[in-house]
């Protein structure tokens, strides 16, 4: 089979490797549709996230649909799956309080400290980590559930409620699922910051009440003016000082920050201690996501228009440099970019 290797930084070859050979019990499954993620422009860019430092050659990947080839006795063949790129062990501390997205032994695709990607023509899974799809969605749509199941955890840690004012700083994939998990809240208003023009019209489309360019000053005055005093809770989705000082900024008295962007280039991120001990601010960190994905079928399920807003671009293996760029520079309406296999 054939595997897109990131062999340097912004760099890639795609060439013949060994097939995967399943453990007993395990699925063997052909892979069709990859997303390019934001933790994967980490590593294409600068290498590393934190202590996670790529070792080259290295199979990117995680947001990733496929069919069943072996479905050792449960699946059928040609079944087509979403894959869920997190092994957890099911017997540390943390499996068994119920937070497999913090297992002590998590095994997750594409994490140069713990297992390779799902960039190539072929994988092996754990039989939990292969879930079929429903008959309306694409192998396309699948991808998306990857970041949709991140952005419902969010949600739902947030503790966001039918009613509230929300605040998402970042229109990337992972703040427009954000707002797609915000959606079912009866009457919440969302409020976008987001510097590309193209993201903003994306949010938009997507039932944003309002999406603003934060300049060189940031959004958060426009945001609490927009929102009459502040919102409930502000979603950071792009992990830089200034976005997430921005977030900070926009919430009212009480409320609550949620950090979801992944910082590039910096491993220190600092926060003003006055404005939250005076606004008596809780800050809640996300970790990918935990039993999230029913839901997330649920919400494209209701919201069919979703995945042509997100699914901006498709490439061929041999396209991965050109795609990795694109994404990163955020240029051409790029939003999700998919890898076909």
């Amino acid at each position: 089979m054939k595997a897109l290797f990131l062999s340097a930084p912004q760099s890639f070859e795609y060439r013949e490797t060994a097939p995967p050979e399943p453990p007993q019990g395990w699925a063997r499954v052909k892979v069709r549709y990859v997303g390019i993620c934001g933790s994967d422009i980490h590593y294409y860019a600068t290498g590393r996230i934190g202590d996670q430092v790529v070792k080259y050659p290295f199979v990117l990947g995680h947001e990733a649909s496929g069919e069943v080839l072996d479905g050792a006795g449960r699946f059928a063949r040609g079944m087509p799956i979403y894959i869920e790129p997190a092994f957890a062990c099911h017997q540390c501390d943390q499996c068994l309080a119920g937070r497999e997205n913090t297992c002590r032994r998590l095994k997750f695709l594409g994490n140069p400290l713990e297992t390779a990607g799902c960039m190539c023509e072929e994988i092996a899974l754990p039989l939990e980590c292969v879930i079929p799809i429903p008959d309306w969605m694409s192998l396309e749509e699948a991808v998306l559930l990857e970041p949709l199941s991140i952005a419902v955890y969010s949600a739902l840690r947030s503790r966001a409620e039918s009613g509230c004012s929300a605040a998402i700083v970042g229109a990337g994939p992972i703040g427009l699922s954000v707002q797609l998990a915000l959606s079912g809240l009866a009457s919440c208003r969302v409020f976008v910051s987001e510097p590309v023009a193209a993201r903003r019209a994306a949010a938009e489309k997507l039932g944003a009440q309002a999406s603003f360019d934060p300049g060189p000053q940031g959004a958060s005055g426009s945001i609490e003016e927009a929102s009459s005093g502040g919102v409930d809770v502000a979603f950071d989705c792009a992990g830089t000082q200034e976005s997430i000082d921005d977030a900070a900024r926009m919430l009212k008295p009480g409320g609550t920050l949620v950090l979801i962007g992944i910082p590039e280039g910096t491993d220190r991120i600092t926060y003003d201690p006055h404005l939250a001990r005076r606004r008596e601010i809780t800050t809640v960190n996300i970790r990918r996501q935990n039993r999230c994905v029913e839901r997330a079928i649920e919400i494209l399920g209701k919201q069919r228009d979703a995945a042509r807003v997100l699914l901006t671009h498709r490439f061929a293996p041999a396209q991965a440099g050109e795609a990795f760029s694109l994404v990163h520079r955020k240029v051409d309406g790029a939003l999700k970019a998919l890898i076909r296999f």
